[in-house]
């Protein structure tokens, strides 16, 4: 009953509002004569002083009708409105309508005439039009009506059928199949729902053979995975439990105290099973391994009282993560020590200045020169420091560059340094100069072993600076050999940890970091390049970078 009402409303809502346009027509309408009628009589006033009274009606398009008589039926409206007081000389029009005219009446003096005008209503200015509108609407507005009620009803069926289907689905139970066409709706949802069916039967597929495949996945997770029964019987372990404990763990059930030897991981277990609560410690195995590892002892709750209660054993391997924390502890140290010396440097020389010396000259300026020096230093390690930060990102990036200019413009920014040590530099380029590469991280290994090979070179010393690409192999091979201390065959193994230096009092002298080779290093890692070393103690040092693109 409900569904038909909705279209019913519809139809009499747009009658309604037929009915208002309609009315509001007829009111513009209304006004529009009223207005004419208005005009009229204005030209009928002055044309009744040069003629007479019918005449000036006559002429100004109006009727002139004696209110004294009841001849005609314009003429009893008249004679009953003069009667009835409502027309007055000289007063406001007086409007008689009917339902297809509008006659106005106006008194102009205190003679019984009046003059008079009857104008057509909205609806009866062309009747046959105003049928054919009127068919016209109501044919379109009921039509659409309709259109949208049916289709509504459709949508209604279409969505109770889905819900049915949807039913279905919750009780295991074979769906009805749907077909609308693709300009539906619902056809997009309706597809889905049919294919939910054949994708719950693919799910059953898909947990047996998850089942089978569970094994084989616990066996190849990087994390130790023990599973225990109430009794305290292993049930299923990996591969990488058996590293971690450093046991050949047996496939039979048997009891876990057999492979864990570790005292405090025991009796995590222990207390697990016999309290049901959960634990979570880092720990350090015992035995050959001597690993530390985060251990997670889980007693797992199954919804259902009939399941065996179980306990899940979990080891992750923390021993790499424990020494990247001490190399952590150990570069923050080394760098508040490297920072603490420029520091203390600027702090002590302004300080004195500030105590009086500025006032000689000669101190003045060789403290200023020494804060000067100190601030490069501190700058220069701060920069070696984000280079650190920031050689792990954008690894994916590349540019195409031109290796020849880009060393060209390393070496003009180091003009200064070569001149300062009457260094001679020999460039050789063999291939084409323009390679595809991450131009921010090959200028980074550029710029710092050429400011290597210039730090510790020897006065008139030389620099041999060759670049090879390979584009069969697509691969770049820059090699930069020195004159310079050269390194022993001990420190070598040491160049590329950050902060060592092979000759501390000259890196001070030239303001090294003791960064450069590790910046180096570490950018290689992120392009999968390499870096080979050959030197000899004051007979220079050659440097062999391998980058592929």
């Amino acid at each position: 009953m409900k569904k038909r009402i909705g279209p019913i409303v519809a139809i009499l809502i747009s009658v309604a509002i037929f009915l208002i346009l309609v009315t509001f027509s007829d009111s513009i309408l209304a006004d529009s004569q009223n207005n004419m009628f208005t005009e009229e009589t204005i030209s009928y006033k002055e044309l009744k002083k040069n003629h007479e009274p019918a005449d000036a009606a006559r002429i100004a398009g109006l009727n002139y009708v004696d209110a004294s008589q009841e001849n005609t039926t314009m003429q009893k409206k008249a004679y009953d409105m003069y009667h009835n007081g409502r027309t007055t000389p000289g007063k406001n029009y007086v409007t008689d309508k009917t339902f297809s005219t509008r006659t106005m009446y106006f008194m102009s003096s205190s003679s019984r005439h009046i003059v008079a005008k009857t104008y057509n209503r909205f609806w009866s200015q062309s009747p046959m039009t105003f049928v054919i509108v009127t068919l016209m609407y109501f044919l379109i507005t009921d039509s659409v009506i309709l259109f949208y009620y049916r289709k509504r009803q459709q949508l209604s069926a279409d969505i109770q059928n889905v819900t049915e289907n949807l039913r279905r689905v919750r009780k295991d139970k074979e769906m009805s199949s749907l077909i609308l066409s693709p300009t539906d709706e619902l056809y997009g949802l309706v597809e889905q729902t049919n294919k939910i069916s054949m994708d719950i039967n693919e799910l059953r597929d898909d947990v047996r053979l998850r089942e089978r495949r569970f094994r084989g996945l616990v066996g190849h997770l990087p994390i130790g995975v023990m599973l225990l029964n109430s009794q305290g019987d292993v049930l299923l372990h990996n591969q990488a439990m058996s590293s971690l404990l450093d046991e050949n763990i047996s496939n039979e059930i048997h009891p876990f105290i057999e492979d864990v030897k570790t005292y405090s991981l025991s009796r995590m277990i222990e207390h697990t099973l016999k309290k049901n609560k959960n634990h979570h410690r880092e720990i350090q195995l015992v035995g050959n391994s001597q690993k530390f590892v985060d251990a997670n002892v889980i007693r797992l709750v199954h919804s259902r009282e009939d399941y065996e209660q179980q306990v899940l054993v979990i080891l992750y391997d923390l021993t790499q993560s424990r020494q990247i924390e001490r190399m952590q502890v150990d570069f923050v140290n080394n760098v508040s020590h490297e920072l603490k010396t420029p520091v203390t440097s600027i702090e002590g020389f302004s300080e004195t200045l500030l105590n009086g010396a500025k006032d000689d000259p000669k101190k003045l300026e060789h403290f200023l020169e020494i804060i000067h020096s100190e601030s490069v230093r501190l700058s220069d390690l701060i920069q070696d420091i984000l280079s650190l930060s920031k050689v792990k990102r954008d690894t994916q990036k590349a540019d195409t560059i031109n290796l020849h200019d880009d060393i060209d413009r390393i070496l003009d920014c180091q003009s200064i340094a070569i001149k300062k040590h009457n260094l001679t530099v020999k460039q050789q380029y063999f291939g084409n100069p323009e390679v595809t590469i991450n131009k921010e991280k090959i200028n980074l290994i550029f710029r710092n072993l050429i400011k290597n090979a210039i730090s510790y070179n020897k006065e008139n010393g030389e620099i041999d600076l060759e670049v090879h690409h390979d584009e069969i192999e697509n691969r770049i091979k820059f090699v930069i050999k020195d004159t310079g201390i050269g390194i022993s065959e001990e420190d070598q193994g040491r160049i590329f940890e950050r902060f060592y230096r092979v000759d501390r009092s000259r890196s001070l002298e030239t303001g090294g970091t003791g960064l450069g080779l590790a910046i180096v290093k570490e950018t290689l890692d992120t392009l999968d390049g390499d870096i080979r070393i050959e030197s000899n103690k004051g007979l220079g040092t050659t440097f062999t970078v391998d980058v592929p693109l």
